[in-house]
């Protein structure tokens, strides 16, 4: 039985039977935890790239305002966390043992190394239907399956 499982969410239909279906693995289980990830390529505001072109548009004028860019961040991370919960309400309804989480990076490494720094039990993830080989998983749960070093749960 899994006490701790980690579902990698993209408001698809197959990442919505997912969750549903990490809900009914911990069900029954000593002190659950089902968690859903949000994967995003936030910007990186610290790039130079970044900085120049927001002098030039005159939006941080000539020095680099950090506590504006870090509230720009925050506010994105809190825009995602409550389209998630929108998304998932009618899945989790009153189950408490379900969190959010956003993370940044590329998603078929980041899926892997949140749930291995976290000790996630299972992986637990909606396929999509692309291409050929991968078209059958998804390229994204094609790689987390390649990757894992955790038991991965593919749900269609």
């Amino acid at each position: 039985m899994y006490q701790k499982v980690l579902v990698p969410f993209d408001d698809s239909e197959s990442a919505r039977r997912a969750l549903q279906s990490a809900i009914e693995l911990v069900a029954g289980a000593e002190d659950p935890k089902v968690t859903v990830l949000n994967v995003v390529e936030w910007h990186d505001y610290n790039a130079e790239t970044f900085k120049i072109a927001s002098r030039m548009s005159g939006v941080l004028g000539d020095s680099l305002d950090m506590t504006a860019i870090s509230e720009i961040g925050d506010e994105a991370e809190a825009r995602e966390m409550d389209k998630i919960s929108k998304a998932i309400a009618d899945i989790v309804g009153d189950v408490p043992y379900v969190d959010i989480a956003i993370a940044n990076g590329s998603p078929h490494d980041t899926i892997v190394a949140y749930a291995n720094d976290l000790g996630y039990d299972c992986i637990a993830m909606g396929h999509r239907g692309m291409g050929v080989i991968r078209g059958m998983l998804g390229s994204v749960a094609y790689s987390v399956l390649q990757k894992a070093n955790k038991p991965v749960l593919v749900v269609k």
